[in-house]
């Protein structure tokens, strides 16, 4: 096993340790609907079909309040910030995909460490100086943009 994978696997039993501790939550309230979806004869209740709308005030709002209750409770594990140390060195390399030649330039992705995206870089030629293409982190300054993938134009 490698010891990457050891490293986390003590720390995930740890931070169960620490989260088997007593503790009461006030969650927020989820609204109910009565939903009743038809299946041949198969009746399945769906009473939280309303938290589908992404776009809707009400679903926002509920996502606020759920993620304010595990903020609140993360925040208080005493080994979060020795899994967010270590997490981070694990991360913390630079990472290069292969290149792929289209065009007659290679075209690849490059990480520094700890940015959110890799960015897309293209060479004249091997020797070249790499030109930035497209850098994802850009794209929005909140992360919720994503580059899947990119397919070159000979």
């Amino acid at each position: 096993m490698k010891r990457t994978t050891r490293v986390i696997i003590v720390m995930v039993t740890l931070c169960l340790a620490e989260a088997g501790k007593t503790q009461s939550f006030d969650y927020p309230p989820s609204r109910q609907v009565d939903v009743v979806d038809d299946y041949q004869d198969i009746k399945i209740s769906d009473p939280y079909r309303w938290l589908e709308d992404l776009n809707s005030a009400e679903t926002k709002a509920w996502i606020n309040a759920q993620n304010a209750t595990a903020i609140k409770y993360l925040e208080s594990l005493s080994i979060r910030e020795v899994f967010r140390k270590r997490i981070t060195e694990l991360w913390n390399y630079p990472k290069v995909s292969l290149p792929r030649r289209e065009g007659g330039r290679p075209w690849y992705r490059r990480n520094s460490g700890l940015e959110r995206q890799s960015v897309v870089y293209s060479r004249r030629d091997i020797n070249a100086p790499r030109l930035v293409v497209i850098d994802p982190n850009q794209l929005s300054p909140d992360g919720s943009i994503s580059l899947a993938q990119i397919a070159p134009s000979p």
